[in-house]
């Protein structure tokens, strides 16, 4: 009895052993992989934008942008220091202005509109493991407004966006991103707003959703 115990013993610890070996260096391979450069080319929903009618005399009233889809990438350049990584990102939107679009009123198509942001950020994720990790994203840079209306030039605005999202890895180089982000788009005003009571009403606020792919190399 004491030998089919000793040979059941020697049998279970190495499998044991085997098991937390190549966890681990699955474990191992995972950071390695997180620490290394990333494109992430996504798609998603973007909704809400207001471009108010003392900002512009084009339109003479306040105008919408349509909640529709986007597209883009990001390339994340790993900084070294706890998965930190520095994020490029370029995100379009092609969509259209409306007015109207009350309670039970119609939408008034008014020009087809895009909406293009290029960013640079810092990703920061605040948990991780083998199945998951979580994320901060901060991110500035320019956001271009380009009606399209002839003769109207777009114009280039600052723009910042911050949002969470996680990342689930599928194998050593390719997992998927889910996100979601905010972005504030400055279009100043005239000071002698009627309708604010301060200049943050005159600026441009959109929030999207999205999913991709993460290609690390």
């Amino acid at each position: 009895m004491r030998k089919v115990a000793l040979v059941v013993l020697l049998l279970v610890i190495p499998s044991s052993l085997f098991a937390q070996y190549r966890d681990r260096d699955r474990y191992r391979r995972y950071y390695r992989n997180d620490n290394r450069f990333e494109l992430s080319p996504f798609v998603g929903y973007r909704w809400g934008g207001t471009i108010f009618s003392d900002t512009t005399s084009l339109f003479g009233q306040d105008v919408d942008s349509a909640s529709s889809g986007h597209y883009g990438v990001d390339f994340g350049i790993p900084l070294g220091v706890s998965n930190m990584k520095l994020e490029l990102m370029v995100n379009r939107q092609d969509t259209h202005l409306t007015t109207g679009g009350g309670l039970f009123e119609p939408d008034n198509r008014v020009a087809d509109f895009h909406v293009t942001y290029y960013h640079a950020g810092l990703m920061v994720p605040f948990s991780e493991s083998r199945n998951a990790t979580p994320f901060f994203i901060v991110s500035a840079g320019v956001g271009n407004l380009d009606p399209d209306i002839s003769g109207v030039s777009p114009s280039n605005r600052f723009s910042a966006s911050a949002g969470v999202g996680v990342k689930v890895p599928v194998g050593d180089n390719f997992g998927v991103r889910l996100e979601g982000r905010g972005y504030f788009t400055s279009l100043g005003g005239e000071d002698n707003c009627r309708r604010c009571n301060d200049n943050s009403g005159h600026d441009f606020y959109q929030g999207e959703v999205n999913v991709g792919f993460v290609i690390s190399f």
